[in-house]
């Protein structure tokens, strides 16, 4: 929290302005700021607020205001404690705290001789005020004294600034501000001084000499009093030319050095932005850039130097620590960079002394394999007070002053603008297509080394050809520029670097975290790392190998190269990821088709590379128990999100490699997969798919899986247009789940059957069907299949011609659809609200919603169902004879751009409607 005086009084929280607008609850406010951390008597906030007088009724109101300001402002910043209020405020959350004590610091850097510091010190304490001291209050009697000092206390910073300007030799520089202040403030005998002393030191002895004179003629015309003795003795030492008046004391050498960049920093004003926000933080003593080598830090951390060393009293000063082999030798490197001999004194004695009144930034690059001796910069900041670091690093310090900023890589068009340019300067000549770069910067990831590194290539190399050998980077990934430090001219000795400061324990596991594709939890690290433990992955971390992120871990690609070529990445740790994730994938299956499911959906598709990853191992290793086992599992979970053909290859690799001891296990990816066949209107196949399934299932005794093959195999028939045998079927599917005592199954059974008799028009026994069905779902928490059976009601309703009722159901389908990211049934729902719309005159969102409808049935390969399909083409058909061909087209070009997220909006307004 942030309380503001210095202009119109406002209360920030997290960067944002509390809404307090009321004029009494302002002035509530302001009178116990002036006053924080000391009580407020009731007595004398009640004339604060009615200094005209108060009402009989003023108590009661005060306790109204006093509770809306404190729910404004929070719990316990307005403490009752008699006879009155106590406003809490924490140290450097005021303002005009903050100003006063940067104005008492520059006052005693002035009277140590250090211009420069008080310069810098109240140019920073002025920075605050935005305006006069509490304006814009409705009541101001009770603030005018607080207001009034503060006012004064800024023009005393602002004579304190123009002092030490004086002092700087900047006279010149000064010369019209002064004429603007003297203008406003006639009487204030220092502002006269100021402005003599710099027109005489600007060669302007006659102009400062009517200076004094215009001074004497205003005191003596307000105050009837003759200019004090100071100012006449100025005007005796002018007039005498004084040769001390010339003599402007400077202060301490610049330290500065800081080294040029050879290129244009290119996509980091945000970062930078945030770095130097930070540094200019009183708060913040140690900051530092953390991240993976090659990622840009160093080339932050100078470039933020260089746009704070005019900021700072001392400015900024660099020391590279990447050549320093040895932790004793850290505290010399800095000394040396400070430009200090240790002679006879130890070197924590001489940088505490040089450093403790220094405004300084020192950049430390290339902390990392030097952190264990890193110790004594805590005790640096301890005695110098206004020294600032700014570390880069690939570890973490673990120093109690540290702050962390992860550089991230360069996002995509900063990493393409990089590429376009280096290519350019590299080769020499006009950068190749905008999709090539797009491509090549891609597969760099954003790593600003890596860009280096890769736009010398384009002068040997084809862009399609160079694209190619990225898929393997680390060898190309070389030559960099010779006056680079060696571990910068190859991503490969970058990542050498990082790795040789790691202990054994991290070393071995960052080798099994390659085996992971798309990222991992820590559970999952631990299990395949078998051996390792949380501090190793921790080390990963802070050693910016791995990125922690919202409950998982992540690797970039060229990181995970690396690891790869490390020797713990071995066939053991690639068995214990695919038996894991096996484990997984049987554990979520269990919980698809209850109330859980949403979750366990969105799990799988978090790790849905990890789990192709140990499919593609099991079937490599020759292990088809396993790769079996996660197709099995994975069947619901590739049905529900669509990934159809992808699904239905991996079921029938795992069959055909599946040994014939596994019957049930076939069984299992036989039925699934021909319910992916279905889907994707392959009807032999998934025919001929549940046929194999079912006579699996029945050669082991499993009668629950017998039923759930007749349930697919009657759903089959019924695509294939056999709608008797589909009946039959699927009638003698619902007697035996109903003797197994399954809701799940006969709810499933019975949508099938509702099916049916939709496509024959028994819109009775449709009904009925599907009714009985949503029941049994609900009861079992199955949200994907309620979904599917709300919306067969909902198209029931509209064969009914029940317009109303049909968009209830549809628009409670699509909301249950959308939660669960089940695009089939959700493509089923906008046919029906296209239809609906439609049928209400609405035909340019019918069009629309059959466009989106017909895309998201294509992205995911699958074809529409009979009764689907039959009415798809009639509201087509209907809209086309009330549109035109033409309109018609238009307005599914339209709803073909949306946006899908748009489309379900549009989808959703048409169901709320009033039918």
């Amino acid at each position: 929290m942030e309380f503001r005086v210095l202009g119109p009084m406002e209360v920030l929280v997290d960067g944002r302005s509390v809404d307090l607008t009321a004029p009494r609850p302002r002035a509530l406010l302001a009178a116990l700021l002036v006053r924080s951390g000391r009580v407020v008597p009731t007595d004398e906030l009640m004339d604060a607020l009615w200094s005209d007088g108060a009402p009989a009724s003023a108590a009661s109101v005060l306790r109204m205001y006093v509770s809306r300001v404190r729910r404004a402002l929070g719990d316990g910043r307005i403490v009752t404690r008699a006879p009155g209020y106590v406003l809490l405020v924490e140290e450097g959350e005021l303002d005009a705290d903050r100003f006063e004590q940067l104005l008492a610091d520059g006052r005693r850097a002035l009277a140590q001789e250090n211009p420069r510091l008080a310069r810098s010190l109240c140019a920073r304490a002025l920075e605050l005020w935005r305006g006069d001291a509490l304006s814009g209050l409705a009541v101001e009697s009770y603030v005018a004294r607080e207001a009034a000092r503060l006012d004064e206390l800024r023009l005393a910073c602002l004579e304190c600034r123009l002092e030490a300007d004086l002092r700087l030799g900047r006279h010149e520089a000064v010369l019209a501000e002064l004429g603007q202040l003297v203008a406003l403030h006639p009487l204030r005998e220092h502002l006269r001084s100021q402005l003599m002393l710099a027109l005489y030191r600007s060669g302007r002895q006659a102009d400062a000499l009517a200076a004094y004179r215009d001074a004497r003629t205003a005191m003596v015309d307000e105050l009837g009093l003759e200019p004090g003795k100071d100012l006449r003795e100025l005007e005796r030492r002018i007039l005498e030319q004084d040769p001390t008046l010339d003599e402007a004391p400077g202060s301490r050498r610049r330290l500065g050095g800081l080294p040029a960049p050879p290129t244009r920093t290119v996509g980091r004003d945000r970062e930078l932005a945030t770095i130097i926000e930070r540094l200019l933080d009183p708060r913040t003593r140690l900051l530092t850039l953390l991240g993976p080598g090659g990622i840009g830090k160093t080339r932050l951390a100078v470039e933020a130097a260089r746009r704070l060393d005019d900021e700072l009293a001392d400015g900024a000063v660099l020391a590279d620590l990447a050549p320093v082999a040895e932790p004793a030798h850290l505290l010399p490197a800095i000394g040396r960079a400070l430009g200090l001999c240790e002679g006879g004194t130890p070197w924590p004695e001489l940088l505490a002394s040089h450093l403790a009144g220094l405004e300084l930034l020192l950049v430390l690059d290339n902390l990392e394999h030097l952190v264990d001796a890193t110790a004594p910069l805590g005790e640096l900041l301890a005695v110098a007070p206004r020294l600032t670091i700014l570390a880069t690093s690939r570890r973490v310090l673990r120093l109690a002053a540290e702050e962390i900023l992860e550089v991230e890589p360069l996002d995509g068009p900063a990493s393409l603008e990089l590429l376009a340019e280096r290519v350019v300067a590299a080769a020499a000549r006009t950068a190749p297509e905008r999709a090539w770069l797009d491509a090549i910067s891609s597969r760099l990831e954003g790593l600003p080394l890596a860009i280096e590194l890769a736009a010398p290539w384009f002068r040997t190399l084809p862009p399609d050809e160079l694209l190619s050998l990225l898929d393997s980077r680390l060898h190309l990934l070389a030559g960099g520029a010779r006056d680079q430090p060696l571990r910068q001219r190859t991503m490969r000795s970058a990542l050498d670097w990082s790795y040789e400061l790691l202990e054994p324990g991290p070393q071995r596991l960052l080798g099994r975290l390659s085996i992971f594709s798309g990222g991992f939890t820590s559970e999952a690290a631990l299990v395949v790392g078998e051996g390792s433990t949380v501090e190793d992955l921790a080390a990963l971390v802070d050693a910016s190998f791995v990125r922690p992120g919202r409950g998982r871990y992540e690797m970039l690609d060229l990181v995970r190269e690396y690891a790869a070529e490390l020797p713990s990445a071995d066939d053991e740790g690639r068995d214990l990821h695919a038996r894991h994730y096996l484990l997984l994938a049987e554990q979520a299956e269990a919980h698809l088709t209850g109330a859980e499911q949403g979750a366990w959906l969105a799990t799988l598709e978090t790790e849905h590379d990890n789990l192709r990853a140990a499919s593609d191992w099991a079937a490599r290793s020759g292990n088809p128990t396993v790769e079996l086992g996660l197709a099995a599992a994975l069947g619901r979970f590739w049905y529900v999100r669509g990934y159809l053909s992808e699904g239905l290859e991996r079921l029938l690799r795992a069959n055909d490699a599946a040994s014939p001891g596994e019957p049930l296990a076939r069984a299992k990816a036989l039925r699934a997969a021909s319910a992916l066949a279905l889907l994707q209107g392959d009807y032999r196949l998934a025919h001929e798919l549940a046929e194999r399934a079912l006579e699996l299932y029945r050669q082991s005794g499993d009668a629950a899986g017998v039923a759930r093959c007749l349930s697919n195999l009657g759903a089959i028939l019924h695509a294939q247009d056999r709608l008797d045998e589909a009946a039959q079927t699927l009638d003698s599917c619902i007697e035996a789940c109903e003797s197994l005592g399954d809701d799940r199954l006969t709810a499933m059974a019975r949508n099938n059957r509702g099916d049916v008799a939709l496509s024959r028009g028994d819109l009775d026994v449709a009904a009925e069907q599907f009714a009985r069905s949503l029941d049994l779902l609900r009861s079992v928490g199955d949200v994907a299949n309620v979904a599917r059976a709300l919306y067969n009601l909902g198209a029931v309703a509209l064969e009914r011609q029940h317009a109303g009722d049909a968009a209830a159901l549809l628009l409670e389908a699509l909301e249950l659809s959308q939660a669960i990211a089940d695009d089939e049934d959700t493509a089923w729902c906008l046919i029906g609200l296209a239809a609906l719309a439609e049928t209400g005159g609405r035909e340019l969102d019918g069009a629309r919603l059959l466009a989106l409808a017909a895309i998201l049935l294509d992205r995911l390969g699958a074809t529409m169902k009979p009764f689907e399909r039959n009415l798809y083409d009639r509201t087509h058909d209907r809209l086309a004879a009330t549109l035109g061909a033409a309109e018609l087209e238009a307005a599914r070009a339209e709803g073909a751009q949306l946006g899908q997220d748009e489309a379900i909006e549009l989808a959703r307004t048409v169901a709320r409607l009033d039918w």
